[in-house]
């Protein structure tokens, strides 16, 4: 069974959390998390480390729960939404002979990600939407052109007959993928007008 590091698992155990406020628990959870994180880099034996990496809502966590709890791994549930954070966690995995893979859930839909962020439980304003989106894509294009030995899986989210779906993405040679991410590429004033135009249209 992977050993998985989840800030927003670790929130719940703060003292006076409660989903409302989540927000106002991100810095503190997130700092806890990277404590844990570096003494699995120094303690765990598994030599695979799966860095998550997606937009709140995208789908991540449920992908964890379905498609990567059982494998022998260290795993770090966050958005990856920084290439400065993903820089020192690269740093830190290679420093300590492990394997970093990156494991990225893009929804097939802001829109719909974006309804399913606004109905969670755990509330958090809209610039945490529109901010983790396009940081986690800005994040995957600067591993993939700086860290081409790090293997990337892409795995697109998506809801068929009210069941949330996961699709992987192959790509072949690298050139493709750079390709795929740059076109993915928006800021969150694009974010933020994509989902104004679905929504109203």
């Amino acid at each position: 069974m992977a050993y998985i590091i989840s800030a927003d698992e670790i929130k719940k155990n703060l003292p006076n959390y409660s989903p409302k406020k989540a927000e106002l628990f991100h810095h503190e959870s997130a700092r806890l998390a990277d404590q844990q994180f570096e003494i699995a880099l120094k303690n765990n034996p598994f030599k695979e480390v799966i860095l998550l990496c997606g937009g709140t809502a995208s789908g991540k966590t449920e992908f964890l729960a379905t498609q990567l709890h059982r494998k022998r791994c260290i795993i770090l549930d966050a958005t990856l939404s920084t290439e400065e954070g993903a820089k020192i966690k690269l740093k830190k995995i290679i420093k300590s002979r492990k394997t970093p893979v990156i494991y990225a859930v893009i929804p097939d839909d802001l829109k719909r990600t974006f309804i399913a962020f606004l109905n969670r439980d755990r509330k958090f304003s809209d610039a945490h939407f529109y901010r983790t989106h396009s940081g986690c894509r800005r994040t995957l294009l600067w591993i993939a052109l700086h860290y081409p030995m790090v293997k990337v899986h892409i795995i697109e989210s998506s809801y068929t007959k009210n069941q949330l779906q996961f699709a992987k993405i192959e790509f072949d040679p690298h050139k493709q993928l750079i390709d795929y991410l740059t076109s993915l590429q928006l800021t969150e004033s694009d974010i933020l007008s994509h989902i104004q135009r679905g929504l109203y249209e």
